[in-house]
């Protein structure tokens, strides 16, 4: 027998998705608490769109991290809802998850400040390279290396899913690394995984 499977655990997984929506929640309203509302001097249209043209690259990373999280929240819910049982290395790869996403609001505020400077750029790609790669160690462990999962969910069906889970893994990588060839690379791959994983729930939907 492997060392994970005398590792004691317990039915259910509630309070792990209870603790983990609680610090996603805090996140995402972080996020927006970086962006502050800019002074207006002239009291016109004008004036207020001068005020607000400077911070048109905050507005655009809070909502590309707004979506990046949001997509995490939606594949950590269908993933826990695999889940039947927990265990402690369940716990610590879920709080490695939460650290890197806790991590986000922080480069998203640098990102927006300074857009063009490929090392900000950089900085941004590996924390959510390493978010998805927290996400994808957490896959593997779960899928391939414990005993949490139902029978009825296949070898099949768990391949399918690690799978999709690496393709952020790798663009987020490679974000980071052609952030010092090209910062306009790097953002246009930080577009390309959230429309990654939106594009196949509209298909299912139109397929309804």
């Amino acid at each position: 027998m492997t060392t994970e499977q005398h590792i004691e655990t317990l039915e259910g997984t509630e309070r792990v998705e209870m603790f983990s929506d609680g610090v996603i929640a805090i996140i995402i309203t972080i996020l927006i608490l970086e962006i502050h509302v800019p002074d207006i001097t002239v009291l016109t249209n004008a004036g207020a769109w001068e005020a607000i043209v400077p911070i048109i690259p905050k507005l655009v990373t809070f909502l590309l991290s707004f979506v990046t999280v949001a997509i995490f929240w939606v594949n950590h819910h269908h993933f826990f809802y695999l889940i039947k049982k927990s265990d402690a290395n369940l716990l610590w790869y879920n709080n490695h998850l939460l650290f890197w996403l806790a991590v986000i609001p922080f480069v998203t505020a640098f990102l927006g400040d300074y857009p063009a400077l490929p090392l900000v750029v950089s900085l941004y790609g590996f924390v959510l390279f390493m978010g998805s790669l927290a996400f994808a160690l957490m896959s593997n462990y779960v899928f391939f290396r414990s005993k949490l999962l139902p029978e009825s969910v296949t070898v099949g069906m768990r391949k399918a899913q690690f799978k999709r889970s690496l393709l952020g893994v790798g663009l987020y990588a490679a974000s980071a690394l052609l952030a010092f060839v090209s910062v306009y690379i790097s953002l246009a791959l930080f577009v390309v995984v959230p429309v990654y994983y939106f594009l196949p729930q509209l298909a299912r939907k139109k397929q309804v």
